[in-house]
């Protein structure tokens, strides 16, 4: 009886994971057959796959967080932009969750350059930029919660998000800052075609 109960147990937990974790294969199917659908008409993807490439849709601006610049260097800051590209740049729009001992917590990396996300604390903006991944590094620590959207803050600081920095427009830059509960602090991941 007593292994019974822990079957149960161990199954509730992995079920439990798939919340956020884990549970986009069945919402990348339904996104697959509406067919060509503009991502701001689709419903927000807030569930996301391990190691499987997103583009990560501003659910405000209707824009999509990328390298600014297209740019691969480590430091580099990230931006809001209209479309996707289909040359060699595409890639640097491209972002792949990553996991950590921790549910809910995730290394975000950027397809294109490697590198992984993490708030520049040095900056008083506290942009938000690509540095050498590093498993160990809690400050490439992000906490990916449901929230009207994806909330992505800081796993040691979970009153920040990410945020255009100002208002959520083209060029901006994504920088941290309190959470507020706007659309504009709230991302969809949409998977890559």
């Amino acid at each position: 009886m007593k292994s019974k109960k822990r079957i149960a147990l161990v199954l509730a937990a992995a079920f439990s994971m798939v919340g956020v974790m884990g549970a986009g294969a069945g919402a990348a199917e339904q996104d697959g057959q509406q067919g060509q659908a503009r991502p701001q008409a689709r419903e927000a993807q807030t569930s996301i796959n391990m190691d499987e490439p997103y583009h990560l849709y501003n659910r405000s601006a209707h824009l999509f967080m990328i390298t600014k610049g297209w740019n691969t260097a480590e430091n580099g800051v990230l931006d809001l932009w209209h479309t996707h590209q289909t040359n060699v740049n595409r890639l640097q729009e491209q972002w792949k969750f990553l996991s950590t001992a921790h549910h809910g917590v995730a290394r975000i990396k950027n397809v294109g350059s490697g590198l992984c996300l993490q708030p520049n604390n040095q900056d008083s903006l506290r942009h938000v930029v690509q540095k050498q991944c590093d498993r160990g590094d809690r400050e490439q620590w992000w906490s990916v919660r449901k929230d009207e959207g994806l909330r992505i803050s800081p796993f040691n600081n979970e009153n920040l998000v990410m945020n255009p920095y100002q208002a959520a427009l083209p060029s901006h830059d994504i920088v941290l800052h309190k959470d507020v509960d706007s659309l504009s602090q709230r991302w969809s991941a949409v998977p890559v075609d």
